[in-house]
């Protein structure tokens, strides 16, 4: 008889590609993951995956019994999701998703704050761009960036996120200097995003490219400390005291802010209370979000 936890790594395996990614997914040592595929395909007497040096590639037969366990999970979550869903009651874990700049920077001290309210909840967050699947309650409420967020959840657009232009305070007297500003340079993304497109962009059509950062967090410190000119969410740059926006102080519209759940959820007490308590929180912070408390230096 076929054992759900076996169908659980098999699946995990099939969507990672490989025992250790899977391992991280389901939070378990990789020889446990290992061992449990070992045993599942012993059970069965034959291969469910090719061994290769680009990962673990499902079998004819794997791939048979993935479409027929991947149906298995999703009929099992909707009946985990339609008994959640009529829970009323204030306790129990509430599993979030969140962008790890957003949470760092605004979305955790909201969460402290329902923590301090709502004692007998309990938040497993996950900081990830990922996009963790709410069908098969990977997540419970996720907080996207996104323009359209896919049409089987619900939920709301809380704000829409800008981003500036910034520099390190501390060159400030500098920009008193004839063509300095003219001479910096942006700090690039990637090889394919060395320069940025947009209405603040064009601005500054003279600033050469320099550096290659691919992570938010990272270009605010090099911004800080002089390695160019970084183009940041507001919401990090604005509230930065070693940061200021370079005249002539402009922001634009980027990213859309979404908080969202799943249907069969509506009904369950803690995740709405969470969901209208974090909507509520962010609108506080929506000037912010939005790039309208900045202050000229």
């Amino acid at each position: 008889m076929l054992n759900w936890d076996d169908l659980k790594f098999f699946l995990a395996v099939s969507r990672a590609g490989s025992v250790r990614a899977a391992a991280e997914e389901l939070k378990v040592n990789h020889a446990t993951v290992s061992r449990r595929i070992n045993s599942f395909e012993n059970s069965l007497g034959q291969r469910l995956f090719e061994r290769t040096s680009q990962g673990y590639v499902r079998t004819r037969l794997g791939d048979e019994i993935f479409n027929e366990a991947a149906y298995l999970e999703e009929r099992l979550s909707n009946v985990e999701r339609r008994i959640m869903g009529n829970d009323e009651q204030l306790s129990g874990e509430i599993r979030v998703t969140m962008p790890d700049l957003v949470a760092e920077e605004l979305l955790l001290e909201g969460c402290a704050l329902f923590c301090q309210q709502y004692p007998q909840v309990e938040l497993d967050i996950v900081d990830s761009i990922k996009l963790l699947n709410l069908a098969n309650r990977e997540a419970d409420v996720a907080f996207r960036i996104v323009k359209e967020p896919p049409e089987y959840l619900i939920g709301r657009k809380l704000a829409v996120l800008h981003r500036a232009c910034y520099m390190a305070k501390k060159n400030l007297p500098l920009l008193k200097k004839e063509g300095w500003l003219e001479q910096q340079n942006w700090i690039g993304w990637t090889d394919k995003q060395r320069r940025p497109i947009g209405k603040i962009a064009k601005e500054y059509p003279r600033f050469s490219s320099k550096h290659k950062i691919a992570n938010s967090k990272l270009q605010a410190i090099a911004t800080r400390n002089g390695m160019g000119i970084g183009i940041l969410p507001c919401f990090v740059g604005d509230r930065d005291p070693e940061l200021v926006r370079i005249p002539p102080y402009t922001s634009e519209e980027k990213y859309d802010l979404w908080i969202l759940s799943h249907p069969d959820l509506r009904k369950n007490a803690k995740i709405q209370t969470f969901v209208r308590f974090m909507t509520e929180y962010v609108h506080g912070n929506k000037g912010l979000l939005e790039g309208q408390e900045f202050i000229e230096p």
